[in-house]
């Protein structure tokens, strides 16, 4: 089969992190590679589109050992099905989904086929294309475990769809809202009838609080965090759904007179101010295996049983909330190009040419 391949060995990798940059020139390629074989609680998926994420790219560039699939995100058809896996699928089913890609090289999406496990996947409604399943993958599983496996906050089936928000409703503060992953968590906050304030870019206000935002304010501004706390003093979490550069000292400052806990999606600064508390989150937790980055010196992450609960839960739960409308996608940009598609896609996501929606590619 066609899929993705990373080309890179360890010291190009090492460099690649220590440098900032690229080493050894491009990191993938699209190939000729193995057909995955599935186990009894597994099936095959035929892969129709997928969406992109900038951790895609930054498994190419730094993390992925040679010949793993790349990508995480995808939407197809059931090619093979595992016999424990036929009472729930069966071969056409379309269904869509997230693995974890990049590290492994029989489960990446960027591939003409995938296997995964079959209870860690979703039926997509009939009313559904497979461009806008593609991404209720990394950003939508990110959101659902920040939100209610680390926060605690209730389960979107659990909420009433329309229920009027208490004037006592608590706030959460989400930065970068006009992201995937901010749009996901904009809308499960606002479903668990919190509060929601957030940042973007002026052009991206109306987005954001068209998807459950608010209030919404400029990131670029310099007191920003202090506009913020002027207007909701009593914020006591957040999420930063950039994790990058200034942003976790304005999630601080917005934290910093209640203390409170900030979830970041990658390795958080240390805290400015007594009180405020940092915890990564990593979708890459949900599936349920130990995992190991820069293997052999880099860290080791041991398998989360009840983190791979959670994701089955929300992709059973999934169909039900997309087809009543009650969780959206993000916007959806198509890149042309098929197979070459999906590298140039990534080129646009490493230099930062992508805002307010997601990118998908379709097969």
């Amino acid at each position: 089969m066609r899929a993705v391949v990373s080309k890179p060995h360890l010291l190009s990798r090492i460099a690649s992190i220590t440098l900032g940059k690229t080493i050894g020139g491009p990191g993938a390629s699209i190939q000729d590679h193995p057909e995955p074989t599935i186990s009894p609680d597994e099936i095959l998926v035929r892969v129709r589109a997928v969406a992109l994420n900038p951790t895609d790219y930054k498994h190419i560039d730094a993390v992925s050992p040679p010949g793993c699939v790349i990508g995480c995100d995808y939407a197809g058809e059931v090619a093979q099905v595992g016999g424990n896996a036929a009472k729930t699928w069966a071969v056409g089913d379309r269904v869509a989904g997230a693995v974890h890609g990049g590290l492994f090289p029989d489960r990446g999406a960027f591939a003409e086929y995938l296997k995964t496990d079959s209870d860690l996947a979703w039926k997509i409604p009939a009313d559904i294309d497979d461009a806008a399943a593609a991404t209720f993958g990394v950003s939508a599983v990110t959101a659902m475990l920040t939100l209610n496996v680390r926060l605690h906050l209730p389960w979107a089936e659990e909420c009433k769809v329309g229920q009027e928000q208490q004037q006592s409703a608590p706030a959460i503060f989400i930065y970068a809202g006009s992201t995937s992953a901010g749009l996901f968590t904009i809308q499960l906050a606002r479903l668990a009838g919190y509060t929601v304030v957030t940042t973007a870019s002026p052009h991206s206000f109306d987005l954001v609080k068209s998807y459950g935002a608010n209030a919404v304010f400029n990131y670029r501004d310099d007191n920003v965090a202090d506009a913020i706390v002027k207007e909701y003093p009593d914020i006591r979490v957040a999420v930063d759904c950039f994790s990058e550069g200034k942003s976790f000292g304005i999630c601080d400052a917005v934290l910093k007179n209640k203390g409170g806990r900030l979830i970041t999606l990658l390795p958080p600064a240390k805290p400015k101010y007594p009180g405020v508390e940092h915890e990564l989150v990593m979708a890459y937790t949900l599936f349920g295996r130990s995992f190991q980055w820069l293997a052999p010196f880099g860290p080791k992450f041991p398998a989360l049983p009840d983190d791979r609960k959670a994701l089955a839960r929300f992709y059973a739960s999934l169909p039900e909330l997309v087809s009543n409308k009650t969780v959206r996608p993000p916007p959806i940009t198509l890149e042309e190009g098929s197979w070459d598609g999906i590298l140039t896609g990534l080129d646009k996501l490493r230099s930062g040419k992508v805002s307010g929606g997601k990118l998908v590619v379709k097969l």
